[in-house]
């Protein structure tokens, strides 16, 4: 039973092999046995996952919704009514939702099971997860390391088979990340993050309804699951104007051989260590043989130090509507010394976002309008842009944001993290992350698909393709006891 795929999950209580009551039991078992060990998990629903699997087999199969019965966890900072949203953040640690995101709403209306929500970093701003109310999460693949964040939480949940889908958030790398270090599929939308989504920030006492370069999206362990989610996440909801349909070409082939793809593997001088360039080549290696086009793409320095620089600028923005003044000084502080030890001198950047000034977010705006165009040009004549995901592995624990050690180099922490994942967060593109095999030391590497924007179906069926030749999740080795 175990690693069983959601849409197996799903077609085996559907033709009555399974019923819901009994996986449950399975991934409760599993998280009461080794959640100690990852704390992946921050609340769980033992008695109300029950009981709603109790109610799902009791159903007659006409109602039966494309989850029904399975079961999911969801992100920490997604609403459930009745239930903690903390963010990791002191001050919100006694917030008790009085809604539910629809988003996790239409998952549970198509028959979901919530087994519960998953560990996240401080207000979710960074890429490793721990924080002052939650235990530190580890990585199944070694407990040593980090799963990522800030979707760390379900990363290592859905690895570790104590869970068959988890919905995350992302605004710099947040499911790509940790997909990467998990070796999971995961997929960041166009962007469409939306004030009313039931994701928090923003905080929602404070009426705000402002969203920018943050998408919601699923995480998986396959590429027909991934789709599952997708669907099921994002049909159009016409009362409130959200993920209608576009009339916008999708590069849907019926192999890879149809495909031109694009390969960057230096952005501002950066590229990946070792393991993710062994990984690249390969993946460029095996495209080429399936008849693909693989082309190197390039985006010049002034350009992308341009880009990163005006994410941390809107990153400020979107941070810091939520914060009082003196916590966005606090905040500033707290970032000024990783920005200044990195390869991104983005210090003001992220001070003029967090001053909230409107005419310097109206000025971001127009100048991100501008460079998408420019970025949109270096990619012209290919389908899909192929990049490492961050440049190495998942990395030890490391509280205290030091460099990180990368093939006999110490990598600053957020040149190691941050500009390959950054980069489509400010353009707005959607980006699959797909599991590539192991790296180094047993430890997955996960490259990044960007398309187009809209082009998600695109990437959900090229998910297929190359699930097909290879390109697929291995289980860690924790857990198989």
């Amino acid at each position: 039973m175990k690693y069983l795929p959601a849409t197996e999950i799903a077609r085996q209580i559907n033709s009555g092999q399974l019923s819901s009551a009994v996986i449950t039991e399975h991934y409760l078992s599993r998280i009461e046995q080794y959640n100690p060990q990852l704390n992946a998990f921050v609340d769980v629903y033992a008695d109300t996952a029950r009981a709603a699997a109790t109610q799902r087999d009791q159903q007659p199969r006409d109602q039966f919704g494309p989850l029904h019965g399975v079961p999911i966890s969801v992100k920490e900072c997604y609403q459930v009514k009745d239930t903690r949203t903390t963010l990791n953040y002191p001050p919100l640690r006694n917030f008790v939702a009085d809604s539910t995101s629809f988003l996790v709403q239409r998952l549970v209306d198509a028959g979901a099971i919530l087994l519960g929500k998953t560990n996240v970093p401080t207000l979710l701003a960074d890429a490793q997860t721990f924080g002052p109310l939650y235990p530190t999460c580890n990585n199944p693949h070694d407990l040593n390391r980090t799963p990522g964040g800030s979707t760390g939480g379900g990363a290592a949940a859905l690895a570790a088979d104590m869970c068959a889908l988890e919905l995350g958030s992302d605004i710099g790398g947040s499911i790509r990340n940790p997909s990467h270090f998990c070796g999971l599929y995961g997929l960041k939308p166009t962007e469409n993050g939306h004030p009313n989504d039931g994701h928090t920030p923003p905080f929602p006492s404070q009426q705000l309804g402002f969203s920018i370069m943050n998408s919601t999206g699923p995480l998986a362990r396959s590429a027909a699951d991934l789709k599952l989610a997708y669907d099921v996440l994002y049909a159009p909801d016409w009362q409130q104007r959200l993920y209608l349909p576009l009339e916008g070409t999708q590069a849907i082939k019926s192999n890879l051989a149809e495909y031109r793809f694009g390969y960057l593997n230096n952005l501002m001088g950066l590229q990946g260590g070792q393991a993710v360039s062994k990984a690249m080549q390969a993946t460029k290696n095996k495209l080429e043989l399936a008849g693909a086009e693989v082309r190197a793409v390039a985006i010049d320095h002034k350009l992308a130090r341009e880009l990163l620089t005006l994410w941390v600028e809107l990153f400020g923005f979107s941070v810091g509507q939520t914060l009082s003044w003196p916590i966005r000084k606090l905040f500033y502080w707290q970032f000024r010394g990783l920005l200044k030890n990195s390869s991104l001198p983005a210090t003001t950047a992220l001070k003029t976002g967090l001053s909230l000034d409107f005419k310097a977010y109206s000025r971001a705006l127009k100048r991100r309008q501008e460079l998408v165009t420019e970025v949109q040009r270096c990619y012209s004549g290919v389908d899909v842009v192929i990049s490492p995901t961050c440049l190495g592995p998942a990395f030890p624990h490391n509280p205290k944001h030091k460099a990180i050690a990368l093939d006999g180099d110490q990598i600053p922490y957020v040149d190691y993290c941050f500009p390959y994942v950054a980069l489509n967060n400010l353009t707005g593109q959607p980006v699959l992350t797909v599991p590539t095999g192991a790296g180094t030391q047993d430890l997955p590497i996960g490259l990044s698909f960007a398309a187009a924007h809209h082009q998600d179906q695109t990437l959900l069926h090229l998910a297929k393709l190359l699930e097909h030749h290879g390109f697929v999740f291995h289980a860690p080795n924790f857990g198989n006891d």
